[in-house]
């Protein structure tokens, strides 16, 4: 009888563990996210952690993001996306790593994939078989970089019963770029700082974040590798905010 533990779904991206058991916590991927400018020649690392001898097969395949930050598994694109590794299957000892090299480029830019490490020949405690899913993901970013003027701020709905808030936020461009840290305050209070997620070309991306102020937030911050993004959020007129209601936002 078979078991899978999956660690897929790291961008971005944010995104997280979807299942662990403590075995499979020995296993990992160094670094689980890269980012290079153009095209890569880089390498990264597997530790298997466990008493036991795994194999690892790899797989190169293409991913899509949702405006919910739900990932989207999708086939590679090879007709303009090539990327060539070392090495497609390896055994790694007890308490061993591996590193695998590759060399990626794309004949349009931006680009993205993701390296996934199939790593089995674990057992359970009650003698499943466990099989491990390790992403390494790439992003292969464009010369020119996201500006300013590409990101736009759609909507804002507060829910004060859950405690939350959230933004839409869309690229405009064909350019890839990634939040590095958003945060929305009022003059009372402002939420903890998130972020570390891509806003890939022509997409939409809800982010929420807690809230626990007595007054909805009124400004929103957003900062990026070359600028910052500081709005206030204004109430459409006629909406209450009491209800998820929905806001536009104002530079």
């Amino acid at each position: 009888m078979n078991s899978s533990v999956v660690a897929h779904r790291l961008f971005g991206l944010t995104t997280g563990l979807l299942l662990w058991s403590r075995l499979a916590a020995a296993q990992s991927v160094s670094p689980p996210i890269a980012e290079y400018k153009e095209r890569a020649r880089s390498s990264f690392q597997l530790s298997n952690g466990s008493l036991f001898p795994v194999t690892a097969v790899l797989e190169v395949k293409g991913f899509d993001i949702t405006d919910r930050g739900e990932v989207v598994d999708l086939p590679i694109d090879s007709t303009r996306l090539h990327v060539k590794l070392s090495t497609m299957s390896f055994r790694i000892p007890a308490r061993g790593t591996y590193t695998v090299f590759y060399e990626a480029n794309g004949d349009t830019l931006p680009a993205w994939f993701n390296v996934l490490s199939a790593m089995s020949g674990l057992r359970s405690a009650n003698g499943l078989n466990v099989r491990v899913l390790l992403p390494h993901v790439v992003y292969l970013n464009q010369k020119q970089p996201l500006k300013k003027a590409d990101v736009a701020v759609r909507k804002f709905e507060f829910d004060p019963a859950a405690g939350k808030a959230r933004v839409q936020l869309e690229n405009l461009s064909g350019r890839l770029g990634r939040v590095l840290e958003l945060k929305m305050s009022n003059e009372d209070s402002g939420s903890q700082p998130g972020g570390g997620f891509p806003l890939l070309p022509l997409h939409q991306r809800w982010v929420e974040v807690a809230w626990d102020g007595a007054r909805p937030p009124e400004r929103l911050t957003l900062r990026f590798a070359g600028f910052t993004i500081d709005t206030a959020l204004a109430a459409i007129p006629g909406a209450s905010t009491s209800d998820s209601s929905r806001v536009v936002a104002r530079p």
